[in-house]
């Protein structure tokens, strides 16, 4: 029986060349909130003859990421996971993004940590924003806790504040401090996950040739100025996440915990100290 891969945001850009990569020799468990895009992806990787489940929904409602851990007790042991699912600026209001960038990770590690057994590993998709992002340490401090009660109410003055202090929008430092969060939230597991055998590291891409990705440089001055930072002089594609995510995932990763692993061209490099 084949160890079981989930990964949420699965048909998205990312998402999607990561199935594929990991369905060679994992059975799948997919989430996505687009059920259509889902079914078509399903349906796309059993052509294909991957062996796939899938289930729809917003990972920060608290069912469906139980939901999601419960097809790996029916099909085989834990042994990826993947989270891409999150929105952008351009894609969602504040609160939104605080949803699906903080919540609903919290809510799919709640699920899976159960199921954790020697050799899994996870790999949560973080941002290079979460490294050029201004900081506030009280925002950070609460979305240390996302799965607390009046979340959002606590979070809105500090957001307002940064957006009138450092420019730009609270839709955009909320994403830049939600991706720190989930940095921060790999940090933080990183020892118990080691107790059981396990491995969590986050990754953050630059900009990456996604749907997504080119909507934020279309809109976005500081999108477009991270594109024409970078050093290795292009964009970064879904291939080039989703192949350091099965690094990080194989054996050849076992020394890696914990960590955050840039994968930018660059970038953070060439703008560290700038504003973001």
């Amino acid at each position: 029986m084949k160890p079981v891969a989930i990964i949420t945001g699965a048909s998205g850009g990312m998402g999607t060349a990561i199935a594929r990569l990991l369905g060679q020799n994992h059975r799948l468990a997919l989430n996505d909130v687009a059920e259509d895009r889902l079914e078509t992806l399903v349906q796309t990787l059993r052509d294909e003859g991957v062996e796939v489940d899938a289930v729809a929904g917003d990972m920060a409602q608290p069912a469906v990421a139980d939901r999601l851990a419960a097809l790996v007790g029916q099909n085989g042991a834990l042994r990826a996971i993947v989270n891409a699912a999150g929105l952008s600026p351009i894609q969602a209001d504040w609160r939104a993004i605080l949803a699906a960038n903080a919540i609903g990770p919290a809510r799919l590690l709640a699920a899976v940590e159960p199921l954790l057994a020697q050799g899994a590993a996870c790999v949560m998709i973080a941002s290079v924003a979460g490294h050029l992002g201004p900081r506030d340490e009280v925002a950070e401090a609460l979305l240390a806790s996302p799965l607390q009660p009046g979340l959002d109410e606590a979070l809105e003055p500090r957001l307002s504040a940064l957006a009138q202090g450092d420019g730009g929008t609270m839709e955009g430092h909320a994403y830049s401090l939600t991706k720190r969060a989930i940095i921060r939230l790999c940090e933080d597991r990183a020892d118990g996950w080691g107790q059981r055998g396990a491995r969590i590291v986050s990754l953050s891409p630059g900009m990456i040739w996604t749907a997504m990705g080119r909507r934020e440089a279309e809109s976005g001055r500081r999108a477009k100025a991270l594109v024409d930072a970078t050093p290795a002089g292009r964009w970064g594609t879904a291939m080039d996440i989703a192949l350091t995510v099965q690094f990080l995932l194989s054996d050849a990763a076992s020394y890696i915990s914990g960590s955050d692993i840039r994968v930018d061209g660059g970038a953070v490099a060439a703008m560290r100290g700038g504003h973001f």
